[in-house]
């Protein structure tokens, strides 16, 4: 199906096929760039993460049975998603323990991983060419800060630092911390939907927080959160961007071949 070289397969998720396609194309310019063969499965669909969390267990094992089916044969599984691959790691053990697909699944779970995992402890990528003049605030989504679990140092869970750590060698950028950074931005899937005043109220604290430590950018590796934030940062005109460290990394498209 492939060349001999490591394929990558790229898993996009939902809020970036939909309302964020940009991201997934600097993504695939970032890792084409770095001389890597992509793969992107025309019939890819949802992860099923908010049908579990949900109760629908039944339609998110469905869903998953497909990612690892359509998956398969890649060297590698990618994401510029990490809510999606942290809620991958941690719950697809309760859906495929035991059951036909028990070592495909544990195969699956050990070729996947969050975008900034891949590029830090992976393939040990540095941005030193990457030239982003502006102050950066990070901001950790709430499962991936928690629950991620990286190969690289599997006794600590979260993926915190690897994002961090490409940031702060991109020339030009300065990287600050907010205050609360541990703090939910609001989104959490359907509760912003459920719970829309707490949810509003939560994008204000985090971007006023981000102001007040004088970014410029509010960067993550998770499109929801920044799609949440962005939309109130439009509401009430606040003078700061988000960008998706895809992104931020990637080289422009007029400069992929």
């Amino acid at each position: 199906m492939f060349a001999n070289k490591p394929t990558v397969g790229l898993f996009i998720p939902c809020c970036v096929d939909q309302y964020a396609p940009a991201t997934g194309m600097a993504m695939v310019r970032l890792l084409e760039g770095l001389g890597l063969d992509c793969y992107y499965p025309q019939e890819l669909t949802c992860c099923g993460k908010d049908l579990y969390h949900q109760g629908d267990r039944d339609t998110a094992k469905a869903l998953g049975e497909k990612l690892i089916e359509q998956f398969g044969d890649c060297t590698h599984i990618v994401s510029c998603g990490s809510g999606c691959v942290t809620y991958m790691k941690v719950h697809f053990g309760r859906l495929f323990h035991n059951t036909t697909l028990h070592n495909s699944y544990r195969q699956f779970l050990d070729k996947t991983y969050d975008l900034s995992d891949f590029l830090v402890n992976v393939i040990h990528y540095q941005p030193t060419d990457v030239i982003f003049p502006h102050r950066v605030a990070f901001i950790d989504h709430c499962t991936t800060m928690r629950d991620y679990v990286c190969t690289a140092h599997p006794d600590h869970k979260g993926l915190t630092e690897e994002p961090r750590q490409l940031l702060r060698a991109v020339n030009g950028l300065e990287l600050v911390e907010m205050a609360q950074a541990d703090v939910c931005c609001g989104f959490g899937g359907q509760f912003a939907n459920y719970f829309t005043p707490i949810s509003d109220s939560l994008a204000k604290r985090k971007v006023d927080n981000a102001l007040a430590a004088g970014a410029e950018y509010i960067v993550s590796t998770e499109m929801s959160c920044l799609l949440h934030l962005k939309s109130y940062i439009d509401k009430v005109g606040a003078p700061i961007s988000c960008l998706h460290l895809a992104e931020l990394l990637a080289p422009p498209m007029e400069e992929h071949h």
